[in-house]
């Protein structure tokens, strides 16, 4: 007679990488989806989130 098997469910939080991470109040997603930056730093000239998105013409409107 073979052992019981057990299913183990981890309930740890997501691991769809996927799902953008939330960015703090006062921060904004970068369109890698992965980096926050500060909205004081969005269309200061100097390019900050590592796609540039923060300096785009569409952050800027």
């Amino acid at each position: 007679m073979s052992p019981p098997l057990f299913l183990v469910l981890c309930l740890c939080g997501s691991i769809d990488s996927s799902e953008p991470p939330l960015c703090d109040v006062g921060e904004f997603l970068c369109h890698d989806g992965v980096t926050c930056v500060s909205w004081h730093w969005l269309c200061d000239g100097e390019p900050d989130c590592p796609d540039d998105s923060d300096e785009s013409s569409d952050a800027c409107k």
